[in-house]
Order: C-alpha cells, then structure tokens, then sequence
C-alpha cells in the first residue's frame, strides 16, 4: 500500500512540471534588409524569422529558405504545419534600423508537440492577415436565423474577430444577390462576409399510442473574401433530436456553433497556406490611355514587385484594368511598390488599399 502511494504521489508531483516542459519562453532575434527604404516590410521580415528562430531553438527544427532574400519570409503558419510545434503568443522587446538592416528582438511562448488546439495561434494568425473584420448574414430574418446568428457572433467573438453589424445590409433592398451582398459588405468595412440558411423542420411519430416529436436543424454556411468576392471555404451542419414540435432554439445554438468552429479552422488553413505560400491581390489600375499602355504596365510591373510570381488580366474597358497580382508578401508591400512605379513619366498613385485589393490610378 505505502508503495501505491508513494508511487501516486510521485507522478502528481510530475505533473505540474510536465505541463511547464509544454510551454517555454524564448527569446530571439530576428533581421531582415531594407529594401529600397521599405522599413514596413523589412519589419514584418524580421518578425517572421525572429519567430522561426525561436521556434528552432525549442523543437530544434531547422526550416530551409528556399526563396531569394527579398522573399524570404517564413510565416508563422508554415512553423506551424512544417515544425509541430507553435507559437502561442510573442512580444517585441525592442527593435530598430541599422543602415540596411532591421532587426527585432522578441520573447516567445512556444508549445511543443503536435497541435491539439489550432485556435491558441488563431489570434497571431489573424493579427498576420491584418485582423480581417467579419460580417454575419443569413438568407431570411426569422426567429431561428436570430439565433444562428447571435451564437456565431458569440463564438466569433469570443475567438478574436471583430464584426461589423449587418443592420445596414439588411434593410437594402438591392442585397438580394450573393455577387450584391458582396460588394454592400465590402463597402460597410468588412473584408470577410458569411452567408448561410438555416433548415428547420418537425417529423411526428406515435410511441405507445402517445404521438412524439423529432426536430431537425441543418444549417449552411459560406465564407467569402468580400473584398475579390472568392469563396474561402463551405460546410454544413445538421442536428436532429426529440423535444417538444417547433423547438428548434437550443439545436439550432449547437449546430451554429460547432458549424463555426468548423469554419475557423477551414478558414485558418487557407489563411496559413496563403501566408506560407503566395496569396493573390485583386488590382484596379485606371487612368490607362489605351490598351497598348496596358501591356507596357504589365510588361513592368514584375520588375518592381517584390515577390512576384504572376499576373492574371480579369477585364479591360474605358481606361481601366481588372488584374489578379500573385505574390509572395502582403497587400501593404504591394501598396509600396506600386507607389514607386513610374513608367514614361507617369506614376501610380495609391486610392485604396485593403487586406485583399488595391485600387490604383495611373496619373502624369
């Protein structure tokens, strides 16, 4: 017996250690090059390879650059899908210019060991595509989409993002297409809008002569990137349970939240394959004299955007140009490009900017 106690007593105090070895606070150092005065992106650079390092001084594990300097950026969600390992949360100590070198120091808290729960990271993967702000609608306005809606928003919220209220949309007559809904979104402030449709329905059936009740919840739900108007992800969920005939509010609060959690973590994916790999821009470019201008500018504009990897033509008419801009980088480092482009004395100059679009116009 003394034996078995000792034993139980030893591996309680274990315990807490074992749950300190699963977190350790790292310091690190990480730098980057200034290119062409671009202090904004030598920063996120550095951020980036600050936390690699201190993600290889953990788990040692070693992550090759197989990009050229300019692009060499290892995002947070590449340690997290390549290394097994994740930042939980970081703090820049200090940071600052050395000629054409910027360099940060940072702690960070490392967890080891396979991701069990990919929404602790949710927060700095978020921060990373600019805290994207949602928006919430459903296809009708009845009492069950009010309860779908409010136990997404709480979750949502709960997770980090922020949401812009959907009142407006609601009451705007022209917001009967998904393509219209889109664009009333973007417009509003929200760089990504979820739609969905809620499904209830009652089925009777008699149990020793007593006539019962099976309530049924499905609910549909799309995330789409208001600003290009591309589906991120899709999903569904149904729930069936007994209850009283039309007592759909506590099912249709489960199935609303384990449909958003779902969504979270389809949405981080993409998100961490994009920040990872390359991600595309949509670019308004007007002000275009003629069709020949078009091919000059994009003849040039791979030669002064940094991280390019392809350009897609979308649509042409009257002086402006619809284009897909593949990159290796942000929205924010294209803005800086692009600012400094001239082509036979014209330039281009910045209108709007946000996480997933840039418009632009060519001006002398």
């Amino acid at each position: 017996m003394k034996k078995i106690i000792l034993i139980t007593v030893a591996i309680l105090m274990a315990i807490p250690a074992l749950a300190v070895d699963e977190r350790q606070r790292v310091r690190s150092i990480g730098m980057a090059t200034i290119h062409n005065n671009l202090v904004d992106i030598a920063r996120e650079k550095a951020i980036d390879n600050a936390l690699r390092q201190a993600v290889e001084k953990v788990v040692g594990v070693m992550i090759t650059a197989t990009t050229e300097v300019e692009n060499y950026q290892v995002k947070l969600d590449r340690i997290l899908s390549e290394a097994r390992g994740f930042v939980e949360n970081y703090k820049i100590l200090g940071e600052k210019r050395e000629g054409d070198n910027y360099e940060v120091i940072i702690d960070a808290d490392i967890v080891k060991g396979k991701l069990e729960d990919r929404m602790k990271a949710l927060a700095l993967i978020m921060e990373r595509k600019a805290k994207p702000r949602l928006m919430i609608i459903f296809s009708e306005q009845t009492p069950k989409e009010a309860v779908a809606e409010a136990a997404m928003s709480r979750l949502l919220i709960e997770k980090g993002f922020k949401l812009v209220d959907a009142q407006t949309l609601k009451r705007k007559k022209e917001a009967s297409s998904e393509k219209a809904l889109t664009r009333l979104a973007s417009q509003e402030g929200a760089e990504i809008l979820i739609t969905g449709i809620v499904e209830a329905s009652t089925q009777s059936f008699v149990l020793s002569g007593i006539e019962m009740f099976t309530n049924k919840v499905n609910i549909s739900l799309k995330v789409i990137n208001a600003d290009t108007g591309d589906v991120i992800t899709t999903d569904s969920e149904t729930l069936t349970a007994p209850g009283p005939k039309g007592d759909f509010k506590k099912i249709t609060e489960q199935v609303a939240e384990k449909l958003t959690r779902k969504l979270i973590a389809e949405t981080l994916d993409t998100w961490s394959v994009e920040l990872a790999n390359t991600v595309s821009i949509k670019l308004i470019i007007t002000g275009l004299s003629d069709y020949q201008e078009l091919l000059k500018l994009k003849d040039q504009l791979p030669l002064v955007v940094k991280g390019f990897k392809n350009i897609y033509q979308r649509a042409y008419q009257q002086g402006e140009v619809d284009l897909d801009i593949v990159i290796k980088g942000t929205s924010q480092g294209l803005a800086d490009d692009l600012s400094n482009f001239v082509m036979e004395g014209k330039r281009l100059k910045i209108i709007e900017m946000t996480p997933n679009k840039i418009t632009a116009a060519l001006t002398p």
